[in-house]
């Protein structure tokens, strides 16, 4: 048997530590569980450099898998040829190898090893907190890697080794204090990142890996954020630009006039099919995944010009990345131009900036336009909760409502030409 540790991402500032065993003619590969700076570790004596504030620790843990190895090994039954007797030795050889980095990750407190757990392991919640088999969108588990990441980036910048007693209130100021001073993170980006360790420490918290609670107390900055929305001129606009010359453009125009038609979140359109069409009775049922709220979605005469393009009622939606893309296209083509004012908040502190209109057209800006123009054509927010799914008025009021100044004037001089 061959044993060697290696450095998974040489170029990264922090990576983990490999394992390659070569036993038996096969090649398994783990991961040790230890993340660390690449140059602190020496390839050809297999050992950690002492300019690594805990390389003890580190080699006292690699010693520990040596030796599980090893013993593995040695309880390996082999033939008179020297071979091993079966194929269910080897993967019992691997289960006992890979169940023991596990249990290790787990037993010693390290946050990283047992993070990178969370995000092979973790299932979505339902209901009243009914567990499921349901694993988190690709754009969720691209969020939990890129937390994962920057907390080993945290480890290196600060040379630590992250346990789950470590994650204080010490550690929460000088992370928050490290994401907006040193890497320019917005206020908004860092609920993020504080979202997804709470979620994290929770879900290691129910496995018993630890029994640390102060993250619950961890503050998520959730500012109100600058958004936009169409008024009716604009989305008419929209509507009635001649895009006969761009496949992709009209394309992505129709499907955000439907998302707009129907208030619906951007992965709850990219559902739609043909049996959620109920147009005997004139709506389209389609529970929300966000929130699993029934909403009451009425089939507008608007959606039913857009969908008189699509008689098969099967749309080829782009993903959610692309079409933010080719909607700031769409929006620059079509004079989306006036200068808008967006504000983001790093440390609390407010940063405004004011851009063309089309710079910030994305698919959400559909919703907030159904909320918007239903409130300048009159109708009162209940009504508009029931189909937009909100259960307060708090949420819409903050993210959805975007009253213009035209829209001011309108409702004041109509309202005073009563006198």
């Amino acid at each position: 048997m061959r044993v060697t540790f290696y450095i998974d991402r040489k170029q990264a500032p922090i990576s983990s530590l490999m394992i390659n065993v070569a036993v038996a003619g096969k090649r398994y590969r783990y991961s040790s569980g230890v993340s660390l700076v690449p140059k602190d570790w020496n390839h050809y004596v297999q050992e950690v450099r002492n300019s690594e504030p805990t390389h003890l620790a580190i080699m006292k843990r690699l010693g520990a898998i040596r030796s599980e190895l090893n013993q593995a090994y040695h309880g390996l039954s082999f033939g008179a040829d020297g071979n091993v007797v079966s194929a269910a030795e080897l993967k019992k050889f691997d289960e006992r190898i890979r169940q023991f980095l596990e249990d290790g990750a787990d037993a010693k407190g390290m946050v990283l090893p047992a993070f990178a757990k969370f995000i092979d392991k973790y299932t979505l919640s339902h209901g009243r907190g009914q567990i499921t088999n349901e694993r988190p969108s690709e754009y969720s588990l691209k969020r939990y890697r890129l937390v994962k990441n920057t907390l080993e980036e945290y480890a290196n910048k600060f040379r630590t080794q992250l346990t789950f007693d470590s994650i204080d209130e010490e550690f929460y100021r000088r992370f928050v204090g490290w994401l907006t001073s040193d890497r320019g993170i917005t206020d908004a980006a860092v609920g993020n990142y504080i979202k997804v360790l709470k979620t994290f420490m929770k879900w290691a918290k129910d496995r018993k890996m630890h029994n640390n609670r102060t993250y619950e107390i961890f503050h998520k900055p959730n500012p109100v954020a600058d958004t936009i929305a169409l008024s009716a001129k604009e989305l008419r606009l929209l509507r009635d630009a001649d895009l006969t010359d761009s496949s992709k453009l009209s394309r992505v125009r129709d499907h955000f006039l439907i998302q707009t038609f129907t208030a619906l979140r951007y992965g709850d359109l990219i559902t739609l099919e043909p049996k959620h069409f109920d147009f005997e009775n004139g709506f389209i049922v389609l529970p929300a995944k966000k929130t699993e709220v029934r909403t009451v979605i009425p089939i507008i005469r608007p959606l039913l010009e857009v969908l008189k393009r699509y008689p098969s009622l099967m749309f080829e939606f782009n993903s959610g990345v692309k079409a933010n893309k080719y909607l700031k296209e769409l929006g620059k083509r079509v004079g989306l131009k006036s200068p808008v004012t967006i504000s983001e908040y790093r440390g609390g502190k407010r940063f405004d900036q004011t851009v063309p209109k089309y710079t910030q057209l994305t698919t959400h800006v559909a919703r907030r336009s159904f909320v918007t123009i239903s409130l300048e054509f009159g109708l009162s927010e209940s009504i508009i909760r029931k189909v937009t799914g909100h259960k307060t008025s708090d949420v819409m009021d903050n993210h959805y409502v975007k009253i213009t100044p035209e829209m001011v004037g309108e409702m004041v001089y109509k309202a005073w030409g009563k006198l």
